[in-house]
């Protein structure tokens, strides 16, 4: 016990009689840190601003799935963070706008995205961050009217294709009705605009059971492939008419809000020279007990000593 405490005294009076050290080396801590907060790092400041992105749409079916993949919290902050984006909507390749002054957090459980942009001029700060939501949005909406081109123009070609595989097995029955002398009742019309009638009727049904077992059974098969196709022709035809509606009503407004627009900040994020001073006063605590003790055991290892 009694060593403790001589072993504390002796510290407590290296610390005392150094004490000038320590107080020199906090005031020149101070200083430095207080130079470079005021005077020589520039000041920056923080626009920030809140996104939500939100899959609540009327759409449904495979509209609804193109929207439900590109809407998302994840893509929309991964996009703007993005620095060729951000390179093609400024124009600049000096990285005036750089996304290292980007930050971008998503909030999974709400789909919230905060947002925040820091620069020297603190308009400008406000500004880019304005212009980078806006233009993610058009893209983003602009990316998603490309996928329903695309999906329209296969449809397109998927409906025609179907209506000339229904033609040539409208062709084939028709044929297979001439070609054996059967009641022209039976003919079935191809098309017309975009309805099909294909659908026998009852008289055309009364003349088909008196026709020959194989014959009949070949007009039977021939007519349930066109109906199958028909279905198909008809659901294709639905789809592609709710892709187009979506083309033109689609807008990215319910789906990409902006709760909280970029503010103007009114002061700078950093430097924060009370943080830096209060650090400063803990370096130059560090440093002037280092010099103390450093000084003490130099004294007491001195050859003269011995």
């Amino acid at each position: 016990m009694n060593e403790e405490t001589i072993d504390i005294r002796e510290l407590i009076e290296i610390v005392w009689k150094g004490k000038v050290v320590i107080i020199v080396s906090i005031i020149a801590a101070m200083l430095i840190a207080g130079l470079l907060s005021f005077f020589l790092i520039g000041k920056k400041y923080e626009s920030k601003a809140m996104v939500q992105i939100t899959t609540n749409t009327a759409a449904d079916g495979i509209v609804k799935q193109y929207i439900d993949s590109e809407f998302t919290s994840q893509v929309f902050a991964e996009r703007i963070k993005n620095q060729t984006f951000i390179d093609q909507i400024f124009n600049v390749t000096s990285k005036e706008v750089s996304s290292t002054n980007l930050n971008v957090n998503v909030n999974p459980a709400t789909d919230m995205i905060s947002l925040s942009y820091t620069s020297t001029d603190p308009e400008k700060s406000s500004e880019v961050l304005t212009t980078l939501i806006n233009e993610q949005k058009a893209t983003m909406s602009g990316s998603l009217q490309n996928e329903f081109t695309l999906l329209a123009d296969s449809y397109t070609k998927e409906s025609k294709k179907l209506s000339d595989e229904i033609r040539d097995l409208i062709k084939l029955y028709n044929g297979t009705v001439r070609s054996n002398n059967l009641p022209e009742i039976l003919i079935l019309q191809s098309m017309i605009p975009t309805q099909l009638i294909v659908n026998l009727t009852e008289e055309q049904l009364a003349s088909l059971v008196n026709v020959d077992g194989e014959i009949q059974n070949n007009l039977m098969q021939l007519q349930m492939r066109i109906e199958s196709k028909s279905a198909e022709y008809r659901k294709v035809l639905e789809q592609y008419q709710s892709v187009l509606t979506n083309i033109e009503s689609f807008r990215t407004e319910p789906l990409i809000k902006t709760i909280i627009v970029p503010t103007i900040p009114e002061k700078p994020s950093s430097p924060n020279a009370l943080l830096n001073i209060a650090i400063s006063i803990i370096i130059g605590a560090m440093i002037g007990l280092g010099i103390v003790f450093i000084r003490k055991y130099w004294q007491e290892t001195s050859p003269e000593n011995k």
